[in-house]
C-alpha cells in the first residue's frame, strides 16, 4: 500500500510539471508572438517615416532649387536667403522657379506597407502628415517642412492675393501691402490642411509673389502642393 501511495505521488508530481511546463511554454510563445509583432510594427513605423520623409524633401528640394539661367540678371546669388518663407529675389529673377511631381504609389517603400491602399495623406503649410490603421494599430508619420508651403495651385494663390490685398502679387501687379501682413495672411491660408490622393500625381511647384515699395520691386518664393 506504502508503494502504491508512493506511486500516485510521483504521477501527481510528474503532471504537476508538466502542465508547469506547458503553461511555460504558452507564456514563452505568447511573448515571442508579441515580440515579433512589436519589431514588425516598428519597421512598418519606420517606413512610414521614411515615405513622409521622401515626400518631404522632394518639397524642399523644389523650394531651394531654381530652373533655368542662373540670376545673373539681378545681381544676387540663388542661394541668397534661402531660408524657408523668407527667401527674397530681384526682379529679375521672375522666370526662375522649379516644378516637379511627386506619386506615393510609384515608391518603392510604399508598396512594401502592409496598408499601401490606406493610407491618408494631409498637408498644411508646414507638414505633411501620413496616417494608416493595420489591426488594432494606428501609424502616423509627421514631417515638418523646410519651406513655406500652400496646399493650393498658383490661380487660387493670386486670386485670394486679390481678394485681401487688392492685387495678384505677380510681376505686373505686385502688392504693395506691408509684406509681414502678406506674410501673417499666407500663414492664415498655410494653416488649412489638404487631403490628397496617394495614387495620383501631386503637383510641387515654386511660385514667386512680388512686393512693391519704396526701395522697388522684390519678391519671395513659396511652395504650391496640389492635385
Amino acid at each position: 500500500m506504502r508503494d502504491f501511495a508512493r506511486d500516485d505521488s510521483a504521477w501527481a508530481d510528474f503532471l504537476i510539471s508538466k502542465a508547469a511546463l506547458i503553461l511555460a511554454s504558452v507564456i514563452l510563445f505568447a511573448a515571442l508572438f508579441n515580440l515579433i509583432a512589436s519589431f514588425k510594427g516598428l519597421e512598418t513605423q519606420e517606413k512610414l517615416d521614411f515615405l513622409a520623409l521622401g515626400f518631404k524633401t522632394a518639397v524642399d528640394e523644389v523650394g531651394s532649387g531654381n530652373s533655368g539661367s542662373d540670376d545673373s540678371g539681378s545681381g544676387n546669388s540663388q542661394a541668397e536667403n534661402q531660408q524657408g518663407f523668407q527667401e527674397k529675389f530681384q526682379s529679375g529673377s521672375q522666370d526662375e522657379f522649379r516644378e516637379s511631381s511627386y506619386c506615393f504609389s510609384e515608391q518603392e517603400i510604399f508598396r512594401d506597407l502592409p496598408f499601401a491602399g490606406d493610407i491618408k495623406v494631409r498637408i498644411s503649410g508646414e507638414y505633411v502628415c501620413l496616417e494608416a490603421q493595420s489591426g488594432e494599430r494606428s501609424f502616423r508619420a509627421v514631417k515638418p517642412f523646410a519651406f513655406r508651403v500652400l496646399p493650393f495651385n498658383e490661380s487660387i494663390l493670386h486670386e485670394k492675393l486679390s481678394e485681401e490685398f487688392g492685387a495678384p502679387g505677380n510681376e505686373e501687379t505686385p502688392l504693395t501691402a506691408d509684406y509681414s501682413e502678406i506674410r501673417a495672411f499666407l500663414q492664415v491660408l498655410g494653416a488649412e490642411e489638404a487631403v490628397l490622393n496617394p495614387d495620383e500625381n501631386i503637383s510641387l511647384k515654386k511660385e514667386f509673389i512680388y512686393t512693391k515699395d519704396e526701395e522697388g520691386v522684390s519678391a519671395f518664393g513659396c511652395v504650391l502642393v496640389y492635385q
